[in-house]
């Protein structure tokens, strides 16, 4: 089957789960028994795709006249439920939302498109039933605002678009001229090609399809480089299990384990557009991985619209060297990304959790806890490229106290109304100086790491490793690595094994105290890991090696 025809088999199965939960009144209950109008707006896109489509199912006969009875039931659901505005609720948050709307309306703009040059029986009559929902919620849209960056983009993409679709002149007028608002703001872009909110498992693909809509109805090539830059750069968030990086995300996704399915109509699109056929065979991976693990990418309305992608992406086999060798400073995203083949590594600034390594399928999450005052974990400003492969972080702890006012300086004796923050005067006695080192192994596939302090004496230090794995090895003993558990480890190295064949080495590691009690706000690994600690007092200096080749022979 081509990918056109398991995205079909795949949309056709879901329209036949939507059909049955659909109630008398049009609406589509979700399986959790909710439902909202965006919802079924986004079902109603559904239903026209298929409907559109010569070889869905639903194509002719009996099962066609469901389906069209169906989406006709739903289009007068939505132009009864709507808000006066003629807009969407979210119903778990948000009514009366111009954002979420136009969510939906661009999923339904996609539909008008192929509605528009579909020779399917009945889809002119769709296509007549379907303008007057969307100019309807545009309207509302134009006088609505928005909660988060991507949500401008999604408005003005929509609102750009849709006015191509009325033919009333001082409509499409105010559409564009509601548009331009929020496009007059400049886009959110980092010359690392990072949008503002940092999303790689969401926001990033949110933000890529509105600038590929914007290039569409605009023809502005600025919006299209932004989609490129940023795919490009996504290229360098893969992990070696082919997920997607996620904990330097400034959203929900945060730490959450993605799959790249929802990346590959934009490669196949921002590709074709841009004609770099280079770029497009990048959907190929996104599109065996998320398969690979039992998702179905979306993009068929996209296949739809412009039939030539499919033999695009395949125009030159995607040069899968730029996903597994690298090592990228993205300064401005406060990241930098390694990776040769298995092995990974993600540095952090600005984050407690400021390192993250993947060997195969084993994961260590690296934090240092020293508290000092109202500080208790190492956190970088920035990262310092020392050389190629090489990246120094650094941290100053101050170690200070208030003193009082002096007479006449502060009018109040509430102490909860004393701006002793901005007011009082600090006595800075000592401030503990902490410098990490992070540099790449000769071979790529594993990392020494020196951390040196400085000033401040006697601070128990304790560098903890959060590990996702199944076992742990040193030279006397073998135990599981077992969620929320953990060990201090005095000296030697210690071997860390998954599933597979891979291994994640440490050492060699070392201990002078077991302090592990951790003051409040300072940063927890996940239950899921196991944490290894290693203590010293400061000042000391201590480096540890991470690599991927195994220490110590298969003894059981």
């Amino acid at each position: 089957m081509t990918m056109q025809e398991q995205m079909l088999a795949h949309m056709d199965q879901q329209i036949r789960e939507m059909l049955t939960h659909q109630q008398s009144d049009g609406s589509v209950i979700r399986k959790d028994s909710d439902t909202d109008t965006r919802y079924c707006g986004f079902c109603l896109a559904g239903m026209l795709t298929c409907y559109a489509h010569p070889s869905s199912c639903f194509a002719s006969g009996e099962a066609r006249e469901t389906l069209e009875r169906g989406l006709h039931s739903v289009m007068r659901y939505l132009a009864k439920q709507a808000r006066e505005s003629g807009m969407f609720d979210l119903a778990s948050c948000n009514f009366d939302s111009a954002p979420d709307t136009a969510f939906t309306v661009n999923a339904l703009l996609d539909c008008a498109h192929v509605l528009k040059t579909s020779t399917m029986p009945g889809t002119g009559e769709a296509l007549e039933a379907l303008l007057p929902i969307i100019l309807r919620a545009c309207d509302g849209i134009c006088e609505g605002g928005f909660h988060t960056p991507n949500h401008r983009w999604a408005i003005a993409a929509c609102l750009m678009d849709a006015a191509a679709f009325t033919s009333d002149v001082s409509q499409a007028k105010r559409f564009r001229g509601a548009a331009s608002r929020y496009l007059a703001e400049g886009l959110d872009i980092s010359e690392d090609g990072e949008f503002a909110e940092r999303s790689s498992g969401t926001y990033n693909a949110v933000n890529d399809d509105q600038m590929l809509r914007l290039f569409l109805t605009t023809g502005d090539r600025q919006y299209l480089e932004a989609a490129r830059r940023n795919l490009i750069m996504m290229l360098s968030y893969l992990e070696p299990d082919g997920s997607i990086f996620t904990f330097h995300s400034t959203r929900q996704d945060h730490g959450q384990r993605v799959w790249p399915g929802g990346y590959f109509w934009l490669y196949a699109l921002c590709g074709y557009l841009s004609e770099d056929p280079a770029l497009a065979a990048f959907a190929m991976p996104a599109w065996e991985t998320a398969m690979a693990h039992g998702e179905t990418p979306r993009g068929l309305i996209q296949f739809m619209r412009f039939p030539e992608l499919e033999a695009y992406i395949g125009k030159v086999p995607a040069d899968r060297s730029r996903i597994a060798h690298y090592a990228h400073l993205f300064s401005h995203s406060g990241i930098a990304r390694m990776r040769e083949g298995n092995f990974s590594v993600s540095i952090l600034a600005g984050k407690p959790d400021f390192l993250y390594v993947t060997s195969g399928d084993i994961g260590l999450c690296m934090s240092l806890y020293a508290n000092v005052c109202d500080k208790r974990n190492f956190v970088s400003e920035g990262i310092e490229e020392v050389s190629k492969g090489h990246f120094r972080l650094r941290c100053r702890m101050e170690s200070w106290y208030y003193l009082p006012y002096d007479p006449g300086e502060c009018d109040t004796q509430d102490w909860w109304e004393m701006d002793s923050a901005n007011t009082r005067k600090k006595q800075v006695r000592d401030s503990l100086e902490i410098t990490v080192d992070l540099i790449r192994t000769a071979d790529g596939k594993g990392l020494e790491i020196t951390v040196e302090t400085a000033g401040l004496s006697k601070v128990p230090l304790r560098l903890e490793l959060g590990i996702a794995g199944q076992e742990i090895r040193s030279e006397s003993f073998v135990i599981p690595c077992i969620p929320g558990a953990g060990m201090t480890v005095c000296a030697g190295n210690l071997e860390v094994h998954g599933a597979g064949e891979d291994v994640l080495t440490i050492g060699p590691c070392f201990a002078s105290h077991n302090v592990l009690s951790a003051m409040g706000g300072a940063f927890r690994h996940s239950a899921d890991r196991f944490v290894v600690n290693l203590t010293d007092h400061t000042p000391c200096t201590h480096t540890i090696t991470l690599g991927s080749a195994p220490i110590f022979p298969d003894r059981l």
